[in-house]
């Protein structure tokens, strides 16, 4: 057994010893900012899904609450037969923007602006008694990738909507009840 004799008038280390610790040291450094860099980009993932997710809960809630006491679709309507061979027709009609009939008998739309990413609610107000109502326009939703409205019945009262926000995508119906 040899047993290492240390000599006690050594004061620096050697380069090969300085060599092993740089690479022992890089290994370790390296190991260190791979996790660092996945769990940051993980991070960032999450957070984008859980804003995207936030998004459009917000703005399906918003829509369901107006949506719900609505007449009717206007806007895209389905027209179930065709009028030259009076044949029934089995497609839907989808499209960026959404025009219904408020409980008030107001025209309600909700257009989906691709150049800003926001849907935008549109109210022309019907003159009651004689007095104009001022129309009103206002953003119910930013950073919108995809907004798409389905018309879904021949009753043009169910409307299914179809909204992404970054990698956050959500599908959903309302059934206008106010007829």
């Amino acid at each position: 057994m040899h047993i290492l004799l240390l000599d006690k008038n050594r004061k620096a280390f050697t380069f090969v010893e300085v060599m092993i610790t740089t690479i022992i040291l890089g290994v370790i450094i390296t190991m260190v900012s791979r996790a660092f860099i996945h769990n940051t980009r993980y991070q960032q993932r999450i957070t984008l899904q859980s804003d995207g997710d936030n998004t459009i809960r917000t703005i399906l809630w918003n829509l369901h609450k107006e949506l719900k006491v609505s007449r009717n679709i206007i806007y895209p309507r389905l027209e179930f037969i065709n009028l030259q061979t009076e044949k029934k027709l089995d497609n839907m009609i989808s499209d960026t923007k959404l025009v219904v009939r408020n409980f008030d008998g107001d025209i309600v739309s909700y257009v989906y602006r691709t150049e800003t990413r926001e849907l935008v609610k549109h109210v022309s107000r019907l003159p009651v008694d004689g007095l104009n109502k001022k129309n009103e326009t206002k953003v119910i939703g930013k950073n919108i990738d995809v907004v798409v409205f389905t018309n879904r019945n021949e009753m043009n009262n169910l409307v299914g909507i179809y909204i992404e926000s970054g990698p956050a995508m959500m599908l959903d119906s309302v059934y206008l009840m106010n007829e």
